[in-house]
């Protein structure tokens, strides 16, 4: 009886991560291209944006040059410029700043991704919602 225990148990870990594997694939590939998310700054969908502001009131903070991975699975994945006015004095006479940045967009609702966050600290994690919200 002792002998047969970590055969059960390395059996039951099998299968449960053959159907966590499954469950994965199915998920991904269940929206396909179809899914959407919310243009920056506005009411409309679209996918892929190349261009993504940050912050709706003055453009002060976008994410520019996206190119996207992965559209359409649980997860999708671009990489691209964050850009950012430092402000300094003050927004109007500032500086714009710039770095690399991996963007990720996540937690499909309705064919729509509905969270939005970046590598950069710079930028919180955001609830994808229609403009003004």
């Amino acid at each position: 009886m002792r002998r047969s225990t970590p055969a059960t148990i390395v059996a039951a870990l099998i299968v449960l991560s053959l159907l966590a594997a499954w469950l994965s694939y199915h998920q991904s590939r269940e929206h396909g291209a179809k899914v959407e998310m919310l243009l920056s700054c506005s009411t409309r969908v679209g996918v892929k944006p190349s261009t993504y502001v940050l912050s709706c009131a003055d453009a002060n903070s976008m994410l520019s040059s996206l190119q996207w991975t992965d559209w359409g699975n649980v997860t999708a994945y671009a990489t691209g410029t964050a850009r950012w006015n430092d402000c300094t004095p003050n927004c109007a006479a500032g500086h714009w700043k710039s770095d690399p940045v991996t963007v990720w967009a996540w937690r499909i609702r309705d064919d729509r991704y509905t969270r939005l966050a970046t590598s950069d600290p710079r930028f919180a994690t955001m609830d994808l919602t229609p403009y003004p919200g």
